[in-house]
């Protein structure tokens, strides 16, 4: 550093503290020759404690201009009440943050970091201002702030694990992984069970080209949170990189079952944000949640509540069609049908969900209509194709259900039941070798279908004249069956085996 730039600094030290705050700005801005905004910015949140210390107001940006004219009337009169009350107290950090978090709560980041970026000058010494604009820095793309201000976030609270992982998630989006991995490491360290850390640092791990260790990592994430989607998405990566097919196309299927789920976190601050909006958008979060966790009445709870805002989303009616099926309420569920298809006639989802409710009440024709509705919306729906494929099979038209599976299959190879159901076909057709070689490629992952894939793939080695394979994994379909109680299939499966012990016993 040259003696100009140390003479800057001593003077400027020596202005501080002898109160002299603006001129000690003042000289190191014409000493490095910087222009006053861009150091200012740098230097905001030591200049505004040092403002606030001499009894000044630090500059402050102005307040975002907000339009409330789209927004749903009870959320714009929530905004404007929030911009009023920062407008009338130009001063108070709490009435700007606040401003942030009502904007945030509806994905307004720009203008909410504005806000926060006001509240935190006027109180450096807050944590929630701090990383509340890290994570509106993040959600802009703005990575290298957000890791500049999360990590002055956390030196005022450095046990805070959220901001722990999204100072990790900064760090890494701009390449910076050995930082990165400390910041993750810190919080194995002290939270052993934190899917989101193993997972951060498995993707350090690919980033830098080492897949046994990414592999290990993500590994560890997917044990702790069998549902997490993103990590098994990074594992089937992973294996196909390394030319492990099989792994990948496993980890592929679990992930398009979980798909965006992830470890729910413990964030009291970002909690409070959410419970601020009030759009419909939250209750269908917790409703899919809900769903997901076979909680049905709840999830209708969350969607009935999202419609009394909003009584057009289109997305909840949709919803409400199966979820009111799952429960036998026919009538409701073809009410929000009927609404849904009145409110966007090209909803192929909600024909394919209506299709589905007709054949638990055994109206196939009416099915088939509908599915063949979401089907001319769609031509690319592989569930709506296997549901018609099913109808055709069980009318005995093979070689049209067949020619369903297979479409099914050519937009989504990972379908298992509609592999299955086209394997059944081949073997009806005494194509036993072709069926033999879809069932083999549903046996994995394995869960509740396997024992029956198994099962159905010795009766067809079975029938091909295999006596020794068709034992191998008849015996196999037995153990799975057995261990998972599924009594019913037990008892065939016990019945065909005994068949095929005595033919092999017999000389």
């Amino acid at each position: 550093m040259s003696s100009r730039a140390e003479r800057g600094i001593c003077f400027c030290l020596s202005s501080i503290r002898n109160n002299r705050c603006f001129a000690a700005l003042s000289i190191t801005v014409l000493l490095f020759r910087q222009p006053a905004r861009c150091l200012l910015i740098i230097l905001s949140p030591l200049a505004a404690g040092l403002l606030l210390l001499n009894g000044q107001t630090p500059v402050l940006p102005e307040l975002p201009s907000i339009n409330v004219a789209n927004f749903f009337p009870a959320v714009s009169a929530q905004v404007q009440r929030a911009y009023d009350a920062a407008q009338a107290n130009p001063k108070s950090a709490k009435a700007s943050g606040g401003l942030g978090m009502a904007l945030d709560a509806y994905e307004q980041y720009s203008a909410a970091a504005i806000c926060y970026r006001r509240a935190n000058l006027l109180d450096p010494a807050a944590f929630q201002w701090a990383y509340y604009l890290g994570l509106a820095q993040a959600a802009l793309g703005r990575y290298e702030d957000a890791a500049v201000t999360l990590g002055e976030a956390l030196k005022l609270n450095p046990d805070y694990v959220p901001a722990q992982l999204k100072l990790g998630e900064s760090l890494l989006a701009v390449g910076k992984w050995e930082e990165s991995g400390k910041n993750y490491r810190a919080v194995v360290k002290q939270h052993a069970d934190c899917a989101e850390a193993y997972y951060g640092l498995g993707r350090i791990a690919a980033a830098r080209g080492n897949p046994a260790e990414a592999i290990e990592w993500f590994r560890k994430a997917c044990e702790l949170f069998p549902a997490y989607g993103p990590s098994h998405y990074a594992l089937a990566q992973v294996y196909r990189r390394i030319g492990q097919s099989q792994k990948s196309e496993e980890q592929l299927s679990l992930y398009k079952k979980y798909l965006l789920v992830v470890p729910p976190t413990t964030d009291p601050l970002r909690n409070a944000i959410e419970e601020l909006n009030q759009s419909p958008l939250p209750h269908l979060r917790r409703g899919l949640a809900f769903e997901q966790a076979g909680k049905i009445k709840e999830a209708i709870a969350e969607h009935e509540k999202a419609l009394e805002i909003d009584p057009g989303e289109v997305q909840a009616h949709a919803n409400l069609i199966s979820l009111y099926g799952r429960l036998g309420q026919v009538a409701k569920a073809e009410q929000h049908y009927r609404e849904a298809v009145r409110l966007s006639p090209s909803r192929a989802d909600a024909y394919y969900d209506y299709g589905v409710l007709l054949l638990g009440q055994k109206r196939s024709a009416e099915a088939q209509q509908a599915f063949e509705h979401a089907l001319q919306i769609n031509p690319c729906y592989a569930e709506a194709q296997n549901k018609l494929g099913t109808l055709l099979e069980q009318r005995g038209e093979l070689e049209e259900a067949r020619q369903q599976f297979q479409a099914a299959l050519a937009n989504r190879p990972d379908y298992r039941i509609a592999r299955f159901h086209l394997a059944r076909i081949l073997v009806n057709q005494g194509n036993y070798n072709e069926a033999i070689q879809h069932f083999l490629k549903i046996l994995a992952p394995e869960d509740e279908e396997t024992p029956r894939y198994l099962y159905a793939l010795a009766a067809t080695y079975a029938r091909a004249g295999d006596r020794e394979s068709a034992l191998n994994y008849m015996r196999k379909a037995h153990e799975g069956a057995a261990s998972r109680r599924q009594s019913q299939l037990l008892t065939s499966i016990d019945k065909d085996l005994r068949t095929l012990e005595q033919g092999e016993r017999q000389p």
